[in-house]
């Protein structure tokens, strides 16, 4: 669970991030992205790499649904988890 030591780690890249953001990102990142293959930890792609496949997985996922199921503002909040979660120690 993201705490506030990411989110303040995180607000160096994302100003104004918050635990309740970031909380959000994780589940739409678990949800979505999980139900077609396994995780990825976030440590394991680098940042450049997360940028290009968030969107990428996104529209995946809302094809495979025939339907938006992610929105511009939650493949953003994934992208922030999970570069925020990368950047963990």
């Amino acid at each position: 669970m993201p705490t506030q030591a990411d989110a303040d780690r995180g607000a160096v890249k994302f100003p104004g991030i918050t635990v309740a953001q970031l909380t959000e990102g994780k589940k739409l990142y678990e949800d979505n992205c999980g139900s077609c293959h396994a995780l990825i930890n976030p440590k394991s792609e680098s940042e450049n790499e997360w940028t290009k496949m968030v969107p990428v997985m996104s529209q995946k996922v809302n094809n495979k649904a025939g339907t938006q199921v992610l929105d511009a503002n939650e493949q953003d909040l994934i992208l922030k988890y999970v570069l925020v979660m990368h950047d963990a120690k």
